[in-house]
């Protein structure tokens, strides 16, 4: 009895999670972006990783909050550390354009290639750019580059063959 009680608290404590980061999303899409980003101040700090990754793209381009690169840094941090796509991504951005942090490219590659192997196709393509060019130290490399490019163009693929139907 105790394991259907919990198992049902659990499954509701979700759903409600859920509808919450779906409200905020709503209220963000209706434009009351400084309501979305209380509701996702209170979800990020229970945990809820997508929740951690919108707070901190919000922080990033400055949506509902002022343009905070340090809050940015933190939310996106903790949703990338728990292997958030998204945010692995915008961490990569951060490196590579010395956002709150020092410009380093290394890094940059790092966070970049933790979201471009979950498929994130801006990961991929930023790669494919570092590599192409050699930017930062990082050293010239055309195979990667090409890669990198062609996960992209499949993605760009699959999505253009879905349009079409």
């Amino acid at each position: 009895m105790k394991k259907i009680i919990l198992s049902v608290l659990v499954a509701s404590t979700c759903l409600m999670a859920q509808a919450s980061y779906g409200n905020a999303l709503e209220m963000l899409d209706k434009g009351k972006s400084e309501v979305a980003s209380e509701t996702f101040m209170q979800l990020a700090k229970s945990g809820d990783v997508d929740a951690q990754t919108m707070l901190g793209e919000m922080y990033l381009d400055g949506i509902g909050v002022k343009v905070d690169h340090q809050k940015a840094f933190f939310w996106l941090a903790k949703a990338a550390n728990q292997g958030d796509s998204e945010a692995s991504y915008l961490l990569g951005f951060m490196y590579e354009n010395g956002l709150q942090v020092g410009q380093d490219l290394s890094r940059a590659v790092s966070w970049y290639k933790k979201a471009a192997l979950k498929g994130d196709t801006m990961a991929q393509f930023n790669l494919a750019m570092i590599y192409k060019e050699g930017k930062g130290g990082v050293q010239r490399n055309m195979k990667e580059a090409l890669k990198w490019l062609s996960l992209v163009e499949k993605e760009h693929d699959a999505i253009t063959h879905i349009a079409t139907k």
